[in-house]
């Protein structure tokens, strides 16, 4: 019996073909020949080859995959590391997350702490959500604010702004750290450790409100408490 070197240094000596040869007649024995015949045998221009290409993040590109990007004023996008805390290479704009189906840009500033409307609600609104269970699945933050701004309310928004949902807030406190870290690389304010308005109104007289230190949710008379507002759009 030869030694386990040997049989290596034999091995290593073979052609690349017979190596092959090998490999197949441990995987599919007596059929291995076939199966050689098979991988050798020139493609023909009418036969169809697939190819499976792995997906390349192309820079600049906006991507579906879960995580935090810098969102610049290009239009451009590129993924933040958290481990490598990678700096921006652009003006950036927002900062953009992603989880599953779901993505938003946030907006580098708080707008100050005020109230959430200026007068009180006398809308006969339909989409008030006064249980827990429904304000947490609510992702309509753009739709809501429409309403807040019938009302009225003194927060200057820009157009393609918004107030965050329960839902769509919560999925900025669960990324809270790395969007955060991409905040202070690109010259923006954390997002801070208070409560922080959510655009899911209660009631006629309440909105439901997120804190973002704890992940506790609440609600607040929208005319009398004042709290911050961190504004998002939409993540194109």
């Amino acid at each position: 019996m030869i030694s386990d070197e040997i049989a290596k240094a034999i091995y290593d000596s073979l052609p690349t073909d017979e190596k092959l040869k090998l490999a197949l007649y441990n995987d599919f024995g007596e059929e291995a020949q076939t199966v050689y015949d098979f991988i050798k045998s020139p493609v023909k221009e009418s036969e169809e080859v697939n190819v499976t290409v792995q997906p390349v993040h192309i820079p600049g590109e906006v991507l579906t995959t879960d995580g935090v990007y810098y969102l610049y004023e290009d239009g451009t996008s590129e993924m933040f590391d958290y481990q490598k805390r990678n700096a921006p290479t652009k003006t950036v704009q927002r900062i953009g997350v992603v989880m599953g189906s779901h993505a938003l840009a946030v907006n580098l500033e708080d707008y100050p702490e005020r109230p959430l409307i200026n007068q009180k609600d006398k809308t006969n609104y339909a989409g008030y959500i006064s249980e827990c269970e429904d304000a947490v699945a609510d992702w309509n933050g753009k739709v809501n604010i429409e309403h807040i701004k019938s009302i009225g309310t003194g927060i200057e928004l820009k157009d393609d702004e918004w107030i965050p949902s329960v839902a769509e807030l919560y999925l900025i406190y669960l990324n809270k750290r790395s969007i955060n870290a991409a905040i202070e690389l690109c010259g923006g304010s954390r997002i801070k450790d208070v409560w922080y308005w959510t655009s899911t109104e209660v009631s006629a007289a309440y909105a439901w409100y997120l804190g973002l230190s704890s992940g506790f949710l609440g609600w607040h008379a929208k005319m009398s408490n004042s709290g911050y507002i961190r504004a998002v759009a939409a993540f194109h």
